[in-house]
């Protein structure tokens, strides 16, 4: 689960997938679809004639640690784009139904720089609804995951990397001229550029239509697909949903404060926080935005902790699962004068997956976040479409939350990423039958922002739940039965209850 713009150095690793069964005798459509496409090499379906290039696909062993599972699992490579500047070979996993059927489901994972292959033991253990009728293509997008090249960035793992000759940054300098030294171009992957590479995975795996699950930055890219590709989607789910014309700087303070409020209106209901949340939070941002403090992070270093870095750890940990749990115990720490504990605490939700990693090394190709793709689509796709527009500065919150895209400015001015194409940060229009969920304790893509998108789309019905915050289809079981029927039958559900 990837959240949008909330970058920082803790890296959450997920744990891979299982051993590929040996094919069974083609009675899949999508295995024999695939035989032909293997002979065939990027036959197309009559579908936007913009797609790029595809070589492929051509099977390959499944990276990552095998996982158990009796459904066949395949994995390949598709090579996009014959400009040698631009090409991309793409890592793809197809999760095979025993008996599919429905149109396949395309997976579109989160991020930007996020992966889908590795962790393909998130639809397998348990299985998913959809394997029951629908076989799932898993992606890793390019530049990210298991695809090549790779824009993984471990020169950024350590947090304020300071070089005496490159500055605060060095991290970011050093990975973008070691990327531009080796002939890869950051601005080679942009939100247009992800989109038209899946037109021609489609085209390559012979796939005449599918349906869409896009997750959080997943959806920028499904939107996307909807603009340029729309005949060959027939349904598409969008969990915690990023519209192409969101301005992060004027929507995401608000969204933060929205969800710690219903953050605080649970705890005080069950007497986990019998002072609230948001009062000790605006004092803990006062104090360190006045006088930071350095902490101690590991027997390696310590690094500073101000108002900013503060909230993007508490909106990091409130967007994952266990968050609203977490949260109000690493407040009640600081406000305790005990800010490393709260620190430690609050990283505690990102040392949970490191325990269920798997035996990649650090900074190898296929991490849960490259971040070259990160800074290259943050910078040349989303930063333009923000205003910066003054902010609440009175409210702590908001100001602590101005700190971090001041810093986004200087790390996208360190990466010199141009503005990418406008046309894919307009709205789009479409009559797909969409369904979005939406959680309200959800502070990264708040609920604003799934209104917003349905108000575009003509056929769309809106999920909204109290109980989840960010990506809730990866996590919450009656999420995902939710999004599981909707793109089997079409099912929409009257009241969330009455359906899970």
């Amino acid at each position: 689960m990837s959240g949008l713009l909330r970058f920082g150095p803790v890296r959450t690793r997920l744990p891979p997938d299982v051993p590929p069964a040996p094919p069974p005798a083609p009675a899949n459509r999508l295995a024999l679809t695939l035989l032909l496409a293997l002979t065939l090499s990027g036959c197309t379906t009559g579908q936007p004639d913009e797609a790029p290039t595809a070589i492929g696909p051509t099977e390959v062993d499944c990276p990552g640690e095998p996982v158990p599972t009796e459904l066949t699992v395949t994995c390949h490579r598709i090579t996009v784009d014959v400009d040698p500047i631009a090409m991309a070979a793409l890592a793809v996993a197809i999760l095979h139904a025993p008996d599919p059927t429905g149109a396949p489901v395309l997976f579109l994972h989160g991020g930007p720089g996020g992966r889908a292959v590795a962790d393909r033991d998130l639809w397998l253990t348990p299985r998913s609804e959809l394997l029951a009728d629908h076989d799932v293509v898993l992606v890793d997008q390019r530049g990210g995951g298991d695809s090549t090249p790779s824009m993984d960035c471990p020169e950024m793992e350590r947090p304020d990397p300071v070089d005496p000759e490159l500055g605060s940054l060095a991290g970011d300098r050093a990975c973008r001229s070691r990327l531009a030294a080796s002939g890869v171009d950051p601005t080679s992957v942009t939100v247009g550029r992800i989109a038209t590479d899946l037109v021609a995975v489609r085209r390559a795996l012979g796939i005449d239509r599918w349906h869409l699950h896009g997750v959080s930055f997943g959806t920028r890219i499904a939107l996307e697909l909807l603009r340029i590709d729309e005949p060959a989607i027939i349904s598409m789910a969008l969990d915690s949903v990023v519209p192409p014309d969101a301005d992060e700087t004027a929507d995401l303070p608000d969204g933060i404060v929205a969800a710690l409020d219903v953050l605080e209106d649970r705890c005080t209901d069950d007497g986990s926080c019998p002072s609230g949340v948001m009062a000790p939070l605006r004092q803990i941002l006062r104090g360190l935005d006045d006088d930071p403090v350095v902490v101690q992070i590991d027997r390696h270093g310590s690094t500073t902790v101000d108002d900013t870095a503060f909230l993007a750890a508490a909106v990091r940990t409130l967007g994952r699962p266990d968050g609203p749990v977490v949260l109000p115990d690493a407040i009640a720490l600081a406000e305790a004068d005990r800010l490393a504990e709260a620190m430690d605490r609050l990283a505690s939700v990102d040392r949970q997956g490191l325990d269920r990693s798997s035996a990649r090394g650090a900074g190898s190709a296929g991490d849960p976040l490259a971040e070259g793709v990160w800074a290259a689509v943050t910078c040349g796709d989303q930063l333009p479409g923000m205003s910066f527009e003054p902010m609440a500065t009175d409210d702590p919150i908001h100001r602590a939350e101005h700190g971090r895209w001041v810093a986004l400015r200087a790390r996208c001015a360190a990466w010199q990423v141009p503005a990418s194409d406008p046309v894919t940060r307009t709205p789009v229009r479409s009559s797909v039958p969409t369904l979005i969920l939406a959680g309200r304790m959800d502070p990264v893509t708040p609920v604003a922002w799934a209104e917003a998108a349905a108000r575009s789309l003509d056929d769309v019905a809106l999920v909204v739940s109290s109980r989840w915050t960010h990506a809730p289809s990866t996590w919450d079981r009656c999420a995902a039965h939710v999004v599981a029927r909707f793109l089997d039958s079409g099912d929409r559900p009257s009241a969330l209850s009455a359906d899970c």
